[in-house]
């Protein structure tokens, strides 16, 4: 019998996830604002900053993953997309059962420091609003999921790697690989984790550490 994977938040992670996963295994569900995905056969259309629940016919699941958007790059836009839909979407799920909640998050929440290498064992200092309304996020998700919560925070996306020389990145494909590696780990941790989720390079210009990652078995390409 396939474990039933289901997104809030279906974009193009999500869409690349859906390639990755095992589908002899894992029967995915997505759930977006937009009307229909034609790509995927499970798909839900519903709004996470309404009071409405998601129309799910299922309440079953392995693993449900949460990718947050703000819905501006404003505050407001920053609240709504972490701090309003978060809320909603366990509200909408209370009478679900599942193993294991991903939550996407981002590495913003360390800051502007290029000074110091940042583990996930450090106590996040974002200095501007929006790593700080992320790492609100991140608290309340801990509460709510205490240790079913796996927390990957994700360095700027890409295609490929940029010609800028930016610090610290991930591509678009090793973020969905990371995440499809969760799913079918089927970790059982004894409290919530927090990952750091940032591209393995050969140089010293990276301030994020990803040898946590590393550590518990994910093979970078």
């Amino acid at each position: 019998m396939k474990k039933n994977i289901l997104v809030f938040g279906y974009g193009d992670l999500a869409q690349r996830l859906r390639l990755f996963v095992n589908k002899d295994l894992y029967e995915l569900f997505g759930v977006s604002r937009t009307n229909k995905e034609p790509e995927l056969k499970n798909h839900i259309s519903w709004n996470w900053l309404s009071k409405d629940n998601p129309k799910l016919n299922i309440n079953d699941f392995d693993t449900i993953i949460f990718f947050p958007k703000p819905s501006s790059f404003e505050e407001e836009g920053y609240i709504d997309g972490f701090i309003e839909s978060s809320e909603n979407i366990y509200k909408s799920i209370k009478g679900i059962s599942f193993k294991r909640f991903i939550s996407i998050s981002s590495t913003r929440v360390y800051g502007k420091d290029k000074q110091n290498i940042h583990f996930e064992s450090d106590d996040p200092m974002p200095d501007d609003f929006r790593g700080k309304i992320i790492k609100q996020y991140e608290l309340n998700q801990i509460k709510r999921y205490s240790d079913k919560l796996i927390i990957l925070r994700l360095s700027g996306l890409y295609d490929s790697v940029p010609d800028k020389n930016f610090i610290n990145y991930l591509k678009r494909d090793n973020a969905s690989k990371i995440i499809n590696f969760f799913i079918e780990s089927g970790f059982n941790f004894k409290s919530h984790e927090i990952f750091n989720c940032s591209e393995d390079r050969n140089d010293d210009k990276s301030n994020i550490s990803n040898t946590k990652l590393k550590e518990i078995g994910f093979i970078f390409a």
